[in-house]
């Protein structure tokens, strides 16, 4: 294919699509104008737009990977196979956006859509990616999202944030508001709310509507982030500070909670996007799934520890800690250096009940990577369970030491205390645990049953 003629901004690059405002005209105009020529001259519009709209645009695949070139070309042929099938047009769109291919997926979306005008996917994924581009459009395809799915808290959200954006606070928090109704454990949602809270300076309610959203889900970058900066904008700078910290820690790796854009991120075929393919599969729990991409990736891609890592993670968090522990056998063979390949080493061993070979896995790990966190914290429960109380102490202080921000540490030793009846410490251990993680109710439970203990004693 080659490469598509420059463009205005805003104009299709090869496909010329009838507008939006066509598509409403030309039948109000047969109605109410009756003059022949002019019913000819619609008549010949309309035909012509259809000619054009009904074109397949060129992608320019010169820089492509050969499995996105061949898929891309896969999809091309299918929409010139079928070009009355909506379906075919929608999946090449998907495809192109997922590869980047932004100008011809939007052509290949709005078709899509004048072919299924009762498709949901179409006018919602077209929305979300015109946001930034063409926000007028954009509205109009949310808009008809909503209208296609009204009970469904999905399509109002992008929209609320654009018309946020855009200074339309009062439609915005209508369109939040609706959302939470539908779903009043929406974090996305929550959000929206707490950002027009903060911007109105209200700043406290805000900081609630946050702290909500990251009881729901701890490790929402966004939730931390929006908590950061309003605590931050009420005084309260060491808690800041601590969720900026955690923060530095959290993945960053692309994923997404909507499942019609996870289902665009699931289709991108360029090796430096399947770590982040797998995560989406994860997310949206196809395990199976994303063994056997892993597995075959594995085969097409030998050298990289990743993926090794990711299939084993997979494996083990499906209960399949047999399978996970022979992958990671044959992957320490190949990187017998790797910190993170160890420590998984320990979490399977540790599954399977092999609390020896768990000890090794985390100690070796430690050994390539002294300040490592998650196995000093994973060593110290081991030690815990076999009662091996000072040393399983050393670790859990050791974690403190090395991220004294987060609350697992102090949680684990404050734990460890209460159970060996050091009220009096558990109880300092315990309420800085609280402190750094406030929504944690078991903690909180944790802490009374410690200040019981500390007051009997």
């Amino acid at each position: 294919m080659t490469a598509a003629p420059k463009s205005e901004p805003g104009s299709d690059q090869v496909v010329t699509v009838a507008s939006r405002g066509h598509w409403f005209f030309r039948p109000v105009a047969l109605v109410c104008w009756g003059t022949c020529g002019f019913v000819v001259l619609v008549s010949i519009q309309y035909w012509l737009g259809r000619i054009e709209e009904s074109r397949v645009p060129e992608i320019d695949l010169s820089g492509a990977t050969a499995a996105v070139a061949a898929a891309v070309e896969s999809a091309v042929a299918k929409v010139r196979a079928e070009p009355e099938a909506a379906l075919a047009w929608g999946e090449l769109a998907m495809l192109l956006r997922a590869h980047g291919f932004d100008r011809p997926a939007d052509v290949s979306f709005r078709r899509a859509r004048l072919l299924d005008p009762n498709e949901f996917r179409w006018p919602y994924l077209l929305g979300v990616s015109l946001e930034n581009v063409d926000p007028i459009e954009a509205e109009a395809n949310l808009r008809e999202a909503i209208r296609l799915k009204p009970n469904t808290a999905l399509p109002r959200l992008p929209l609320a944030e654009l018309l946020a954006e855009a200074g339309r606070s009062q439609e915005a928090e209508s369109l939040f508001s609706g959302a939470k109704d539908l779903e009043p454990e929406n974090v996305r949602a929550l959000l929206g709310l707490a950002r027009l809270r903060m911007h109105g300076g209200a700043d406290t309610e805000a900081l609630g509507l946050c702290d909500q959203a990251a009881r729901l889900q701890p490790d929402d970058r966004m939730a931390q982030e929006l908590r950061a900066r309003l605590l931050f904008r009420l005084g309260r700078s060491r808690e800041a500070e601590r969720v900026r910290r955690r923060l530095e820690q959290m993945s960053q790796v692309e994923t997404s909670d909507d499942p019609y854009v996870a289902e665009v991120i699931l289709l991108r075929r360029d090796p430096n996007w399947i770590a982040t393919r797998v995560e989406t599969m994860l997310g949206q729990g196809l395990t199976d799934q994303a063994v056997a991409y892993l597995e075959k990736k594995i085969r097409e891609y030998p050298g990289r520890s990743r993926f090794p890592l990711q299939l084993a993670r997979a494996l083990g968090g499906s209960g399949q800690a047999a399978r996970a522990g022979d992958v990671i056998v044959r992957a320490i063979e190949e990187f017998p250096e790797s910190p993170e390949l160890r420590l998984l080493q320990g979490l399977v061993f540790g599954e399977l009940g092999q609390s020896d070979r768990a000890e090794q896995g985390f100690r070796a790990a430690i050994e390539r990577k002294p300040d490592y966190i998650e196995a000093w914290l994973w060593l110290g429960r081991v030690l815990r369970e076999r009662d091996q109380v000072q040393e399983a102490e050393k670790c859990f202080g050791r974690v403190i030491a090395f991220r004294p921000d987060l609350p697992t540490g102090h949680a684990s030793l404050g734990e460890l205390m209460l159970a060996t009846r050091r009220a009096a410490a558990a109880v300092l251990l315990l309420e800085t645990a609280l402190d750094l993680s406030p929504g944690d109710d078991l903690l909180r439970k944790r802490l009374a049953e410690a200040r019981k203990l500390a007051r009997d004693e």
